[in-house]
């Protein structure tokens, strides 16, 4: 097929495409910038912390790189992103130092100038990003390692207790082990199971099911309630009160005990 024939073809199936050129048969597209979902760039005077502007610029040149298929369109669209930081107040430093640090990355081994020189440069740097997953793709990821973790430990659970052919129960040997609830220690679950399973692997210690629960940590108010029980002054008068007649009670059969029998 020729190109013209094919480029042709490729207009009347896919009408949303708009093509800009056929270059040797490699059929050319432009990238359609709705003003909608463009992004909204923190201006750079903001108090913000650094690792906003930081994330943001990186963000922008990752979403460059994935979006352009040759190295023509990608020096296209930095010169638009350099135009839209400094309107935004960012200084030109700032912007190729994370171009640099970015590219770094990937292409330390044959990359020393601050922006890609050539197409096969710039196809390895494609494709190692490519490879990178997105926030989407990371999240999805985590929610199913979640759900397999929840399931995996219902059914350990429901291993504790295994019924034999007399009808009786068998109860295996349980180590339990709890924490407190913090967000941060969310998949320390999995990490306390990999290490016991690395570290008494082929062992009889296996035999032994492994039970990880949580408590709650007080909360401000309690912790308050607490402290306010142990400053009231009624309950300490009640307890001196409490105290007083054994003391009193103390005093007099000891007194009656030293008196001498008639």
């Amino acid at each position: 097929m020729k190109p013209h024939e094919a480029e042709q073809k490729i207009r009347t199936n896919l009408t949303e495409i708009e093509l800009e050129k056929n270059s040797n048969g490699a059929l050319k597209t432009s990238v359609y910038h709705k003003e909608a979902a463009e992004p909204y760039v923190v201006p750079f005077g903001s108090d913000h912390p650094d690792h906003v502007f930081r994330n943001t610029v990186d963000t922008a040149i990752t979403r460059t790189v994935r979006y352009s298929t040759t190295l023509s369109q990608f020096e296209e669209e930095i010169r638009q992103i350099k135009l839209m930081f400094l309107y935004n107040g960012s200084p030109p430093r700032h912007i190729d130092w994370r171009l640099t640090k970015l590219f770094s990355k990937y292409l330390s081994k044959h990359f020393i100038l601050p922006m890609l020189q050539y197409s096969g440069d710039f196809g390895y740097l494609r494709h190692q990003l490519l490879r990178t997953p997105t926030h989407a793709e990371y999240d999805k990821t985590a929610d199913n390692l979640i759900i397999y973790n929840q399931t995996r430990d219902k059914n350990i659970q429901n291993q504790v207790m295994k019924p034999v052919h007399n009808n009786e129960l068998t109860t295996r040997k349980r180590l339990i082990i709890h924490q407190r609830h913090e967000k941060r220690l969310g998949h320390s679950h999995r990490h306390i199971r990999e290490l016991w399973s690395s570290t008494f692997h082929q062992t009889e210690i296996m035999n032994t099911v492994l039970i990880i629960g949580t408590y709650l940590n007080h909360n401000l108010k309690q912790e308050l309630m607490a402290n306010m029980i142990k400053r009231i002054p009624g309950a300490r008068s009640d307890q001196q009160s409490k105290t007083q007649p054994e003391t009193g009670k103390e005093t007099q059969s000891s007194s009656s005990a030293n008196q001498p029998l008639p």
